[in-house]
């Protein structure tokens, strides 16, 4: 009886390994080791492939410092393809994390099965991480966590592929803000699409990216990244905040509204230079991608350009004035709802019933031609994606622009599937 069972077990587990994952899986991130005990002592000539697929069968209760020194992470006893046993030391080994741990944006995708082609039919995605410790102090609850998280793709013949989307070390952070399977680029193979928001120790300013793989000749590849953060100044954010991306069917569109230095201001009108350290001029840009089938990745389609700014006065009376004051002298009484070219933004600090405001005004040119300053707040921005973000900063400026946040991607894609192009399985 045992040895029926034996084979039983033997049979499923191979059945199991063939077709989907091991009870506890792990991948190999790099080139690894297949050590006898969990140390380093003792020589081992056993190795193991980059993407390698392995069965964890249980782990040290502790971490122990790498070769270097420099990290602490746990040693692992595996099971390999080739049903030889041992242990890998954890720098080199992403594991499976629990259902609890997997964030939002991928939980809908993890332990699901997708057709990415012909050769990667039935490939299963699935969330791992390695987690250790930086080894800066003796005391080991001092040492700071370093952690990864990796979306894994498992196709049917045990063959991983790894992309790293998130993790946590001293030197910062970084998260998974969205993420998308969606055939991109009309060949019937969805690729994937990252979202993610980066973080500096110690700095609250975020540092959002885009970025786009691509299944090519066998292996992953990165084909588009865009970084979306805007700036006002070194290390402030942007009122814009980031740029907008939007992804259609093998094109891919940028838009947003660049806050820039007013002596590098490149259109036609003039700025009216008052104190550089308040204000800044605006410049709305835009620029686009296409991908290109031969080179395989996404190549400039429409060169960046930039324009003015169009805003329309919300009220039905409205004062062009020489200075951004409401005491400076009327250049010009705008008609109800005037058409104004935004030209320049510039902030003041005031002190109201005691407490600090900031007032922002614009400079701009007027349908007459003439130029004059009009408070922001009576402005109603036409700029694309931006025109909400931007109204809506400009009716409540915060007194400190680390505390401008919106809960928004500032991403759209527009792509149609077709029937068929993935089939997603429990």
């Amino acid at each position: 009886m045992r040895v029926l069972f034996f084979l039983f077990a033997s049979f499923f587990s191979s059945f199991l390994y063939g077709q989907i994952l091991p009870t506890r899986p792990a991948t190999a991130l790099n080139k690894v080791t297949l050590y006898p005990d969990s140390t380093f002592f003792a020589h081992s000539s056993t190795f193991y492939e980059e993407g390698t697929l392995f069965e964890v069968l249980s782990e040290t209760r502790f971490e122990y410092e790498d070769e270097a020194q420099n990290q602490k992470f746990k040693w692992y006893e595996v099971k390999a393809p080739d049903n030889k046993t041992g242990w890998i030391y954890g720098d080199g080994l992403a594991v499976i994390i629990p259902d609890s741990e997997i964030t939002s944006a991928l939980k809908e995708y993890h332990l699901k099965t997708f057709n990415f082609s012909e050769d990667l039919a039935e490939t299963t995605v699935w969330v791992a991480s390695i987690e250790g410790k930086d080894n800066f102090h003796e005391e080991d609850y001092l040492n700071p966590l370093y952690k990864e998280f990796y979306l894994v793709l498992t196709s049917n013949l045990g063959k991983s592929y790894h992309i790293q989307f998130a993790g946590e070390s001293a030197m910062g952070s970084n998260e998974l803000r969205a993420f998308h399977l969606k055939d991109l680029t009309e060949d019937n193979v969805p690729e994937l699409l990252f979202l993610k928001s980066n973080f500096d120790n110690g700095s609250q300013l975020e540092n959002r990216v885009i970025e786009i793989y691509s299944f090519q000749a066998g292996s992953i590849a990165k084909v588009f990244e865009e970084r979306m953060s805007l700036a006002y100044n070194k290390r402030i954010p942007s009122p814009a905040l980031f740029k907008f991306v939007e992804v259609n069917q093998k094109t891919i569109r940028i838009a947003y509204v660049d806050y820039i230095a007013c002596t590098d201001y490149s259109l036609a009108l003039q700025p009216n230079a008052i104190d550089e350290h308040k204000e800044r001029c605006l410049e709305y840009v835009t620029y686009s991608y296409v991908w290109e089938t031969t080179q395989n990745r996404y190549v400039p389609f429409y060169e960046e350009s930039r324009t003015y700014i169009e805003g329309q006065l919300k009220l039905e009376k409205g004062y062009l004035r020489s200075e951004p004051t409401y005491l400076s002298g009327v250049v010009e009484k705008l008609a109800p709802h005037a058409s104004l070219k935004i030209i320049q933004h510039f902030e003041k600090t005031i002190t109201q019933r005691g407490e600090q405001k900031i007032v922002p005004y614009f400079y701009v040119q007027a349908p007459s031609g003439q130029y004059g300053y009009i408070h922001a707040k009576n402005v109603q921005l036409q700029v694309g994606e931006h025109g909400p973000i931007l109204n809506q900063f400009y009716t409540t400026p915060p007194l400190d622009k680390q505390d401008w946040t919106l809960d928004t991607n500032f991403l759209s894609i527009k792509i149609v599937e077709t029937p068929d192009m993935l089939t997603k399985q429990e």
